[in-house]
C-alpha cells in the first residue's frame, strides 16, 4: 500500500497571553481539526503544529496584513503547506463593515479573529472556529462560495456550524493537495538559476497558480486602485484631445504599436511589482518554492490587470474617436479623412500610454492598501 502524502499545517496563535483556557481552546482546535480534515480527506496524513507566538497584545483591533506576513514567516521556517494565524483581537476590515477572517491564497495563509465568536462557551467556540478555518481554507484551496458545507457565507457567527465540504469540492481540494504534497523544488536540488527555478515552480503546479490568479480578478484591479485610475484618466484626456498624439497615432505600424504595447503591459507590470516591494514577503533568503509561487500568483494578477487596463483604454479612445467630429480628426491628422484602421491604430496607441501613465500612478498607491488588493481573498 502506498504511503500517504503529508499535508502539514499550522496554528500560530500570535497573541501576548499565557491564559490558559485561550491556550486550552487554541489546542483543542488544532486537535479536533486535524481530526475533521482526516475524517474528510483520508487520502491524505495530517499533521498540524501549534505555535504560540507573543506578537500582539490582545486588545483593539488589527491590521490583517502583518498577520499574515507572520504566518508567512513561521509557514516557511516550519516547512509548513498552509497556516492559518489566530488572534482575539478584532480584524481592521477594508471593505466590510466587519470581518472575522481573512483567506489568502496567494501566501498559502489565513487569519482568523475570536472577538466576534462565542467565547463563553469553549465548546461552541471550538466549533466555530473549526468551521471557520474550514472556511479559510476553503478560500486557500481555491474553493468559492456555494450554499452548503464550510463555504457558505458566514455573515454572522451562529451560521458557524459543523458540515463537510460537498463532494464536488472534495475533488477540488484533493486535485489541490496532491500538487502541494509533492516534494518541494529546494529539497530536489541545491544548485539553481533563477529562470529555471522560477520556470519549474509554475509547472509544478500551473492549475492551482492559474486559479489564484483568476480567483483575484485582475480585471477589476483597475478600478480598485484609485491613483493608478486617476493617473491614466488625466493622462488619456490630455492626449485624446491633442493634435500631435493623433498625427502619431495614426501613422504607427502595426508592428510597432503590437511591440510596444506588449512591452507598455511588461514595464509597468515589472515596475508596480518592484517599485512596491511585493516580491518581499518574507525575510528568508534562498530557494523556496512556496515564496517563489506566491511571486508567481503575484505577478500574474497585476499583468493581467494591465492587459485588462488596456483593453478598457483602447475600447474608451476607439469610442472617442467614432464620437468626434470627422472634419476635426482630419484637420488634426494632416489628412482628407481617418478611416477606421487609423482609428483602431490611434486607439491601440492611446492605450499603450495609459497604460504607461497607469503604472506610474500605481506606484504612488499606498504599500498597505495594494498588498491588501493583491493578497486578499476577501474579507469573510
Amino acid at each position: 500500500m502506498a504511503e500517504k502524502h503529508l499535508v502539514h499545517l499550522g496554528w500560530v496563535l500570535a497573541a501576548d497571553t499565557n491564559k490558559k483556557e485561550v491556550l486550552t481552546v487554541s489546542e483543542n482546535v488544532c486537535h479536533k481539526l486535524k481530526q475533521t480534515l482526516a475524517q474528510q480527506f483520508p487520502q491524505f496524513r495530517w499533521q498540524i503544529d501549534f505555535v504560540h507566538r507573543h506578537r500582539f497584545a490582545p486588545k483593539g483591533s488589527l491590521n490583517p496584513l502583518p498577520l499574515l506576513e507572520l504566518g508567512v514567516q513561521e509557514k516557511i521556517a516550519q516547512h509548513w503547506d498552509y497556516v492559518i494565524v489566530a488572534v482575539p483581537n478584532a480584524l481592521r476590515a477594508r471593505d466590510r463593515v466587519h470581518t472575522i477572517g481573512i483567506p489568502s491564497s496567494a501566501l498559502e495563509t489565513a487569519v482568523l479573529s475570536t472577538a466576534s465568536l462565542n467565547r463563553r462557551d469553549p465548546d461552541k467556540l471550538t466549533e466555530q472556529m473549526i468551521m471557520l478555518s474550514l472556511h479559510l481554507l476553503g478560500h486557500v484551496w481555491g474553493i468559492e462560495h456555494c450554499d452548503e458545507g464550510p463555504m457558505i457565507p458566514p455573515e454572522t457567527p451562529e451560521k458557524l456550524q459543523y458540515a463537510p465540504f460537498p463532494a464536488f469540492q472534495q475533488e477540488i481540494i484533493v486535485d489541490r493537495l496532491e500538487e502541494v504534497a509533492d516534494q518541494r523544488l529546494e529539497e530536489q536540488s541545491q544548485q539553481w538559476n533563477s529562470v529555471i527555478f522560477y520556470w519549474r515552480a509554475f509547472w509544478a503546479d500551473p492549475k492551482s497558480i492559474l486559479i489564484d490568479i483568476v480567483g483575484y480578478a485582475p480585471w477589476l484591479l483597475p478600478f480598485r486602485m484609485a491613483r493608478l485610475t486617476a493617473a491614466t484618466a488625466v493622462s488619456l484626456l490630455i492626449l485624446l484631445l491633442t493634435a500631435e498624439a493623433w498625427e502619431m497615432g495614426v501613422n504607427l505600424p502595426p508592428s510597432r504599436l503590437i511591440f510596444g504595447t506588449v512591452s507598455a503591459i511588461l514595464i509597468a507590470t515589472g515596475f508596480i511589482f518592484a517599485g512596491k516591494n511585493l516580491g518581499q514577503i518574507s525575510r528568508d533568503v534562498g530557494w523556496r518554492e512556496q515564496l517563489t509561487r506566491t511571486r508567481l500568483v503575484v505577478v500574474g494578477t497585476i499583468l493581467f490587470g494591465m492587459v485588462s487596463l488596456w483593453l478598457i483604454l483602447f475600447l474608451f479612445s476607439l469610442m472617442v474617436g467614432w464620437l468626434l467630429p470627422g472634419e476635426v480628426l482630419s484637420r488634426w491628422v494632416q489628412m482628407n479623412s481617418v478611416d477606421r484602421l487609423m482609428l483602431f491604430r490611434h486607439a491601440a496607441f492611446m492605450a499603450m500610454l495609459g497604460v504607461l501613465a497607469g503604472a506610474l500612478g500605481g506606484n504612488l498607491e499606498e504599500d498597505v492598501a495594494i498588498k491588501a488588493r493583491l493578497f486578499f481573498d476577501e474579507e469573510t
